[in-house]
């Protein structure tokens, strides 16, 4: 029913949403929570506009961040995923506050309709009875699991929406832009390309290499910071694998009399259509609880591994002179099997582990003297404890050691370079005789080479079916960006030669591609030109926010 009205009679949508609104301003004013956060600690966390942040701007700041990064991925900025993303929570909070301060410098209110539409927009779509039961398990779902109370997920979502106030009034100069602009950028970006290229690959130049000894050790000597092999550990390690501690997993959970309503928690706050098989169909509800429960079940697998190993590792807790022979000998002793890995780098995970990070992290802090890790270390199917073998210093090998290698590489390295040589010939031949009135057929064929016909392409970013992989397409969209039809391009270096367009044609984009296409590029320019007008202005708040 409410489908039809709003396709119908927008008008009534408005005033029916506007009445849902009001009652949902009730459901959703907080009744209980765990009051924000206070006592000990610093009361001042530096000065923004010369004014001292305080405790509670700070957390809110801070508990902001942290919650925006929890909806978006469905984990929390302080794992590893995270910090492989490159997300800092440090300066995010920072941004954070800059912008928690324009709204208060500016007044921006934001009311309780604007809250409970946001509710309806991200838990329901236009159901408010799906909104309010989805966003009542996952406050739920934030209380019980991670700590976070309903006051402070309110709080975010009224800061959130003001600061996206804030983005939409800073960002209005992006709207600015003319459809005559874009329909310039759009002809220039959408032009089709018709060209062919000449490919010139290293693997035609390497018969003509010569291994010359002195020159081999020469760039070998160039080179020794490539050769140098970096620091190395080689560990024992001990490994509680999942799989054994499944059926205690199962018991635990057979304790919990709860069990079936958090797993429906968990299914109604989340997104459905992200629960899918193996051929990428939708799961029912009923087979998308049982994968929820058999991934609660392996979590509790991981929880009763590592009880298992931290028992073990109490051995050595009053053990002296602890060796890595000790951990061997003790591992024994308990019927349990050390493994040895292979050396590995800090950079590097172990072979055939699937760890995480912090496992390398750890393994780099053992020394001799302090063998044994007695934490235990969560992987993805295992818990592992571990001590160290030896460590392997960094080294240059001799060009004797590693000859055959070096050769491998001064080989193609020759052969590039070949490549790129007869590229450059090509193209200085090539002009010179185009200018002489040759046509591109002649001079190619007079050279014995043949063309690649390309596929048709435009100067604007984004995939071309069938494109040849030898050509590097980045590349040859900018040199011929300004090229005229009937012109080479420079020679266009590659990491395995290089290669010669010539532009055979340009063809205009149609009217009829114009007049399709044209508003919703006009649509994305102003969007994109928003955005950067919003970032210009975060830009200067941060700076005079000092």
């Amino acid at each position: 029913m409410f489908a039809t009205i709003r396709k119908h009679q927008t008008w009534l949508w408005g005033f029916i949403i506007a009445a849902v609104i009001v009652s949902f301003v009730i459901y959703f004013t907080p009744t209980a929570g765990q009051g924000r956060a206070g006592g000990g600690g610093r009361s001042q966390f530096g000065t923004l506009n010369g004014q001292p942040i305080s405790r509670q701007q700070y957390i809110d700041a801070f508990s902001d961040v942290r919650l925006s990064f929890f909806l978006r991925f469905g984990s929390w900025p302080d794992d590893a995923d995270a910090r492989r993303m490159g997300f800092n929570v440090g300066q995010e909070t920072q941004n954070r506050l800059v912008l928690i301060d324009r709204l208060d410098a500016l007044n921006i209110k934001v009311s309780e309709s604007a809250v409970a539409q946001w509710i309806i927009d991200n838990f329901g779509g236009d159901q408010p009875a799906t909104a309010k039961a989805k966003y009542d398990n996952f406050v739920a779902e934030l209380r019980q699991r991670h700590g976070v109370s309903e006051e402070a997920l309110q709080g975010f979502i009224r800061r959130d929406i003001g600061i996206n106030h804030l983005a939409e009034v800073a960002g209005l100069p992006g709207k600015l832009i003319t459809p005559r602009q874009a329909t310039e950028l759009f002809q220039e970006e959408n032009e089709k390309i018709v060209a062919e290229a000449v490919v010139f690959p290293a693997s035609n130049h390497i018969a003509a290499v010569k291994l010359d000894p002195a020159a081999v050790g020469q760039f070998y000597s160039n080179r020794l910071s490539v050769y140098r092999t970096p620091d190395r550990v080689q560990l024992h390690y001990l490994r509680f694998d999942v799989t054994n501690y499944l059926a205690q997993a199962e018991a635990a959970l057979a304790r919990r009399t709860n069990l079936a309503a958090e797993i429906e928690r968990i299914y109604l706050s989340s997104n459905p259509n992200a629960f899918v098989d193996t051929n990428g169909q939708v799961m029912t509800p009923e087979t998308a609880k049982a994968r929820i429960h058999q991934q609660t079940q392996r979590q509790q697998a991981l929880a009763e591994a590592h009880k298992a190993a931290a028992r073990f590792a109490t051995v050595f807790e009053t053990m002296t002179n602890l060796t890595a022979d000790t951990f061997v000998a003790q591992a024994a002793e308990k019927g349990l099997v050390t493994t040895v890995t292979e050396p590995f780098a800090e950079t590097e995970s172990p072979h055939g582990l699937k760890v995480r990070e912090n496992f390398t992290s750890m393994a780099f802090k053992l020394t001799p003297e302090d063998p044994i890790s007695l934490s235990p270390i969560r992987g993805e199917d295992a818990v592992y404890l571990i001590a160290l073998k030896q460590r392997i210093p960094s080294q240059i090998p001799a060009l004797e050691d590693i000859r055959t290698r070096v050769e491998q590489e001064f080989t193609q390295d020759q052969a590039v370079h070949l490549a790129r040589e007869a590229c450059t010939n090509f193209v200085n031949r090539l002009t010179n005789e185009l200018a002489q009135g040759k046509t591109w057929e002649t001079v190619h064929a007079e050279a014995g080479l043949t063309p690649v016909a390309l596929p048709r392409f435009e100067v604007a970013a984004g995939p071309v079916p069938d494109w040849d992989r030898r050509v590097d397409l980045n590349q040859a969209r900018r040199a011929v960006r300004t090229l005229e039809a009937g012109k080479p391009t420079d020679a266009i270096n590659t990491r395995d030669g290089g290669f010669v367009l010539y532009v055979k044609e340009r063809v205009p984009v149609s009217d009829a591609e114009l007049k399709e296409e044209l508003p919703a590029y006009l649509a994305k320019m102003r969007q994109t030109a928003e955005y950067q007008a919003f970032n210009d202005w975060f830009r200067k708040q941060v700076e005079q926010s000092r």
